[in-house]
Order: structure tokens, then sequence, then C-alpha cells
């Protein structure tokens, strides 16, 4: 069974977050939502989320074969901000069979440790102007080897069918996108 490790943070965007982790549990893959802190917390919309798990008590958090970053602000920043982050991300660019998924602002996040640099990207549209790496792409979903990109809340749906065609191929993406009615 493919794993996935969603990154939450206070002030997440709750659709980019609990979109990820529901389609990707739909589609038969093992997700650990990953809080940066213990318990519960105030996502950017003031919904109360509580990840499975807290960073620091998460065994083994480079076996994940996804690493996902939602976006929202101040959750971004946060997680830019933190030198745990910065780790496992560097971890999972250098590990080819390894996939990122980020979505919206959290573009900021690879940026500001230099991993846009020659990729193909996309992120929430008004935030495109503050990244200096990579090549902005205005589309809803963009996939540049192991990183998967996409613009924001709206997005969310494809964005998490593109994660479980990625892990668990096209088919079982369909039979899920069928299932929740989804026409994308």
């Amino acid at each position: 069974m493919k794993k996935a490790c969603v990154l939450l943070a206070p002030g997440c965007e709750e659709m980019e977050a609990v979109i990820v982790i529901d389609v990707l549990r739909r589609g038969g893959v093992e997700v650990v939502a990953t809080g940066l802190q213990e318990g519960v917390f105030e996502a950017s919309r003031q919904v109360k989320l509580c990840g499975d798990v807290a960073l620091d008590d998460l065994e083994n958090a480079k076996d994940f074969d996804l690493l996902v970053l939602p976006g929202g602000i101040p959750g971004t920043h946060a997680l830019r901000d933190d030198p745990r982050v910065r780790d496992l991300l560097l971890h999972y660019f250098q590990s080819p069979h390894k996939t990122i998924g980020v979505i919206c602002a959290a573009a900021l996040v690879l940026d500001a440790h230099g991993l846009l640099e020659g990729k193909r990207f996309t992120c929430y549209p008004s935030t495109a102007p503050d990244i200096q790496g990579g090549t902005w792409v205005d589309e809803r979903v963009v996939v540049d080897g192991n990183l998967i990109t996409s613009q924001g809340p709206g997005t969310a749906m494809a964005f998490a069918l593109k994660l479980v065609e990625r892990l668990v191929g096209v088919e079982t993406s369909m039979e899920v996108a069928e299932g929740m009615l989804f026409e994308g």
C-alpha cells in the first residue's frame, strides 16, 4: 500500500488539506495527517483541525511515497520557516521514486529553499509574482517529474485525483472521481 504524509500547519487552507486527505484515502492510500505541532489548531478559515500525529512524534517521516504541503496563509509561512520541513523537502526532492505535492501558496515554501529551479509549476495566481525560481504555468494542475503542483482551493479535487493517479494509477483515480460524482 502506498503511503502519504500531509503536513498540517496552523493557518493552512482547510479545503486543500481535507480534500487531499479524503481523496487519497478513497484511493486506497495510507495517509498520515502530520501536524507541525501536537493537538488541535485553527486553520485559515477558523476550522479546527488536528493531525493524526505531530511531526516530532512521526517515525520514519522520510519513508512515505508522497509528501503534501497544503497552502493557506499563515500556514505556508509556518511550513517555510520550519527546518524540519526544509529537511524533509530536500530528502523528497533528491529521491526519484518519491512525489511532492504542493498546492496554492505552499509553492512559496519550495521557492524559499531553491527547489523550483528548472521546474514548471503552478500556484495561486496572485502568489506567482512572489516566486523567483522555476516557470509558472497557468494551469489547474502541473506535473514536472516528481513534483505535482496546483492552484488553490477550487483545484484541490483535481490535484488530489492527480496524486491518486500518480500513486495508485489512472483507473483508481477515475473510479474515485466517479464515486464522488466529480467531473473535472
